[in-house]
């Protein structure tokens, strides 16, 4: 699960421009389609492929 949150956290870092700002993210903004849970719960769950998935889709383009 470490190693998930590692990753999740390093692309919405770069992504954000700024590690603080992506530890936020992650800990407080609940992520759409998902019952109002945050990157932190769904890691939790043991969906952090569901995370990355949705920050990848964010990165091309898709959630824009």
């Amino acid at each position: 699960m470490e190693d998930a949150k590692v990753r999740i956290l390093t692309l919405a870092g770069e992504m954000a421009g700024d590690e603080r700002r992506a530890l936020t993210w992650f800990e407080q903004q609940p992520i759409p389609g998902w019952a109002g849970k945050t990157a932190y719960d769904l890691v939790q769950e043991g969906k952090a492929d569901k995370v990355l998935a949705y920050l990848e889709a964010v990165k091309s383009g898709v959630y824009a």
